[in-house]
């Protein structure tokens, strides 16, 4: 299927790694040019260096920002803006991971509100910096990646969840708000997703648990609930994203799709 997104220019918040690599991998395969925005320069160029080699015929740019400064945020969309002028895609990929288990109830505020403004504050920042360069002629496209702590409880996740919740009910907001320009505002919402840092993360829990990495997987899929019995890999993950960007889905906005193999089944 031709997602008539070809020439099209997609940026990437988060895009040097996990679910925000592999969309821009996804958008490329279908001619899109793609800007990745992310904090850390040497993991952003090494991810350039991947996605060009992949040999699409889109250009591929890395711009260093950090979506907790408003001012990096507008220094990266005036470079955008004099490189590619419009802007038909915004995908929102960056966030923090859990970065503790411990009971999140007796963090410090500060902590608390790290945690908030890179996913929540940031989709924002990152949004109003790019609205004045979103194309407003019915194919603009913005897509959140949201996640399943925002529809269930997981452990140790409280800040990921509000986190998680804020960007969908955020997702509905936009999607009201930015209809009369002719942008459509959607969420991607996945579940255990085999990204970089959950398959290191799932090996050192294994190891901590005496198991192997398949015994130590198949017994958290079951405690979760995946009905599926496997998790997800990046790529299943981007195909949602890209679909939701296309042309096809352009009588689509305000909804959330769950790619989660059958978790918050349990959960509704």
């Amino acid at each position: 299927m031709d997602l008539g997104i070809a020439s099209s220019t997609a940026v990437i918040s988060g895009g040097s790694t996990g679910i925000g690599k592999a969309a821009a991998a996804a958008l490329l395969a279908e001619g899109a040019g793609v800007v990745l925005l992310a904090r850390t320069k040497t993991t952003l160029d090494e991810t350039v260096a991947e996605l060009r080699a992949l040999g699409h015929p889109g250009p591929v740019v890395g711009i260093q920002a950090d979506v907790t400064d408003r001012a990096s945020v507008e220094v990266a969309a005036r470079q955008i803006e004099l490189e590619f002028g419009r802007v038909q895609i915004l995908v929102i990929a960056a966030g923090h991971r859990m970065r503790r288990l411990d009971r999140q109830l007796f963090w410090d505020d500060g902590d608390w509100a790290a945690d908030l403004d890179v996913k929540t504050v940031g989709m924002l920042r990152v949004i109003r910096a790019l609205h004045p360069l979103l194309d407003k002629t019915g194919a603009g496209r913005i897509v959140n990646i949201g996640g399943v702590a925002g529809e269930t409880v997981w452990e140790g996740a409280l800040t990921h969840g509000l986190n998680n919740a804020a960007m969908h009910h955020a997702t509905r907001y936009l999607a009201r708000d930015l209809a009369p320009e002719g942008i459509t505002v959607n969420a991607v919402v996945p579940g255990l997703v085999a990204t970089e840092w959950r398959v290191g993360w799932t090996a050192a829990a294994a190891g901590k648990a005496g198991k192997t990495t398949e015994e130590f997987l198949d017994a958290y899929l079951a405690k979760l609930g995946v009905l599926l019995g496997r998790w997800a890999e990046s790529a299943e993950v981007a195909e949602a994203v890209a679909f939701l960007a296309s042309q096809r889905a352009g009588y689509i906005t305000g909804t959330s799709l769950i790619v989660d193999g059958g978790i918050t089944v349990n959960a509704l």
